[in-house]
């Protein structure tokens, strides 16, 4: 895939961070609404019948508050998704899988029920899994992944509502990755911080 096809679908994205840029450089962002989070556990890839059995999950974003119960923010993750044996023949190969990500989440904060936070986005992902054999690798590059997609970013929180300072809960995730091969879909379960 073209350097420009790959621009193109990240241009909404870098649009709206600019837009957000610019708006802060002119005096209409203040620091004070900032808030940061941080969240560390669990991610498994479902992508096909190769799928290691998952591995950390780190991620970690800044928001600024857009209407009432609204925010809206950039978050970036790694999963480091494990990694799993192909045996061709008498040549055994292993694959890393992990992906690093970029997304920007609307995030809409519910008044009541267990869910406190919605997070909704578009995003950049680069999937990876990198092949390791020692001899007759060519036979298993058509398993090995490293590509930069679009990406559909879902999570949900749960957190007490009365932060002061610092609220620790629950995250729930979903990364959805259209990678060429078989489509990618990462899920998470994380303990989140935010501050």
């Amino acid at each position: 895939m073209s350097v420009w096809r790959r621009f193109r679908r990240c241009g909404p994205l870098l649009a709206l961070g600019l837009a957000l840029a610019g708006r802060a450089h002119a005096g209409g962002l203040h620091l004070e609404p900032w808030r940061g989070h941080v969240s560390i556990g669990y991610g498994y890839l479902f992508s096909d019948s190769l799928s290691p059995g998952g591995s950390i999950s780190v991620a970690g974003g800044v928001d600024y508050p857009i209407a009432e119960r609204w925010r809206l923010g950039p978050v970036l993750g790694i999963a480091l998704l494990g990694s799993s044996d192909v045996t061709r023949g008498s040549i055994t190969a292993g694959l890393d899988y992990s992906l690093l990500d970029v997304a920007l989440q609307l995030h809409w904060l519910p008044q009541s029920g267990p869910v406190t936070r919605v997070s909704l986005g578009p995003g950049v992902a680069s999937a990876r899994s990198a092949l390791q054999v020692g001899a007759g690798g060519a036979g298993f590059l058509d398993l090995a992944v490293d590509e930069l997609q679009p990406e559909l970013a879902f999570d949900l929180s749960t957190i007490p509502r009365s932060q002061h300072i610092v609220a620790v809960g629950l995250e729930a995730g979903l990364r959805f990755v259209p990678v060429e091969r078989v489509n990618w879909t990462v899920t998470t379960i994380k303990v989140t911080i935010h501050y």
